[in-house]
C-alpha cells in the first residue's frame, strides 16, 4: 500500500475515531532507500502499513510512532551515518506525529480533489508544536513532495488506472501484481463466467463488455494505462484498434513478434496511423524469460514500474511522456 492508499486508510481510521501514527520522509540528501514522500502508518492494532525505506531507520522510525501514539509530542529526525547506520552513506529526514480528528478535513479535500483529477497538495507546518494537515494550492505538473522552510508539501494524486481487456490465466495473475504496486485495476471481458468480481478480489471494477464496443462499458483516457490480453487474436485486435484513438498513457498488448507484425498490418488497413501504431507495446512486458501466467505477471507489472517511474521523470523535467 503506497500513495493515496495510506492517505485513504489514514481518513478511514482517523473517521472510525482510532487514533494512528505516521512517519514520513521529509527529505534526503546522498543515496537514500526511500525518497521524500515515503510514508509509514502505525495504527491502533499494532500493525504497520507502507515503509521508508526498511533497516534501523524503519525500526526506529516504528519505535517512534508508538511514541507519539502513546503521548510523546512530534518530531523530525535526521537518519543518516553516526546517528542510525546507513550503509548507502545517505540521509532521510522523517517526520513523526500523531495525526487527529483536525486533519480528517484536509485529507477529505485533498482526496476528493486528486480523484476529480485536480491534485492539490497536502501541507504540514513542522514548526508547530502540534503539526496538522492543511491543504495547499493545486499541485503543479511538476510538483514533488518537498520542504519549503519548516514547510511540508505533498502532491495527493490518484493512483494510476490499468484497464485490463481479458480476464484470461495472465490476466488474474496480472490484477493482484498491479494492485500490489498501487495501480487501480479494472478488468474487462466479454465473458459472463469470467467477468465476475469474485475472480479478481484486487480489482476496484470487473465490467462485462462486448470487446468490438469497448466504449459501450469503459471510457479511456490519456492518463490511463491499458493492458490487452483477451481471449483471441481478432478480439485483441479491435480491442487495440479502438483503445490507440484515446493515446492512453500506456498501451500493451500480449503476443508475439510475429503477432506484432499482423496487428501492424490489421491496424494500418483500419487507417491507425504509423506513429500509433509504434506507440503499442507488443510484445508486452520486460523480456526476462516469463513462461508462466504468474512469470508473465511480473514481467509485465516490473515493465508498468518502468514506463510510470520514466513518466514522472518526464512530467518533471517537462517532458512528453512516452512508453
Amino acid at each position: 500500500m503506497e500513495g493515496i492508499s495510506l492517505l485513504r486508510r489514514e481518513l478511514a481510521e482517523l473517521e472510525a475515531g482510532r487514533p494512528v501514527a505516521e512517519a514520513v520522509v521529509l527529505s534526503t540528501s546522498g543515496s537514500a532507500a526511500r525518497a521524500a514522500g515515503a510514508r509509514m502508518v502505525l495504527l491502533e492494532d499494532g500493525s504497520f502499513l507502507g515503509t521508508v525505506g526498511g533497516g534501523s531507520p524503519e525500526l526506529e522510525s516504528q519505535r517512534l510512532c508508538h511514541d507519539v501514539l502513546s503521548g510523546k509530542p512530534a518530531l523530525r529526525m535526521n537518519f543518516k551515518r553516526g546517528v542510525v547506520d546507513i550503509a548507502c552513506g545517505g540521509s532521510q529526514l522523517i517526520g513523526i506525529r500523531r495525526l487527529s480528528s483536525r486533519d480528517i478535513p484536509a485529507l477529505e479535500a485533498a482526496i476528493e480533489s486528486a480523484d476529480a483529477g485536480t491534485p492539490v497538495e497536502l501541507v504540514v507546518d513542522w514548526s508547530a508544536s502540534v503539526p496538522v494537515a492543511a491543504v495547499g494550492g493545486s499541485a503543479g505538473a511538476d510538483s514533488t513532495p518537498r520542504m519549503e522552510g519548516d514547510c511540508y508539501l505533498e502532491p495527493v494524486v490518484c493512483a494510476p488506472r490499468c484497464v485490463i481487456f481479458g480476464g484470461g490465466h495472465v490476466g488474474r495473475a496480472l490484477v493482484p501484481a498491479l494492485a500490489a504496486i498501487d495501480f487501480d485495476v479494472v478488468v474487462v471481458d466479454d465473458r459472463p463466467e469470467v467477468a465476475r468480481v469474485e475472480n479478481f478480489p484486487a480489482a476496484s471494477s470487473v465490467i462485462l463488455g462486448d470487446f468490438k464496443d469497448i466504449s459501450a462499458s469503459v471510457t479511456v483516457g490519456d492518463r490511463d494505462y491499458v493492458v490487452v490480453m483477451t481471449h483471441g487474436h481478432a478480439a485483441d485486435e479491435d480491442v487495440v484498434s479502438q483503445v490507440v484513438e484515446a493515446h492512453p498513457l500506456y498501451l500493451g498488448c500480449m503476443g508475439s513478434r510475429n503477432k506484432r507484425r499482423v496487428l501492424e498490418d490489421v491496424l494500418t488497413s483500419r487507417g491507425v496511423s504509423a506513429d500509433e501504431v509504434a506507440a503499442v507495446d507488443l510484445p508486452i512486458g520486460l523480456p526476462i524469460g516469463a513462461v508462466t501466467p504468474a512469470e508473465i505477471a511480473v514481467s509485465i507489472a516490473a515493465k508498468m514500474i518502468e514506463v510510470r517511474s520514466g513518466h514522472r521523470v518526464s512530467r518533471a523535467m517537462g517532458c512528453p511522456s512516452y512508453l
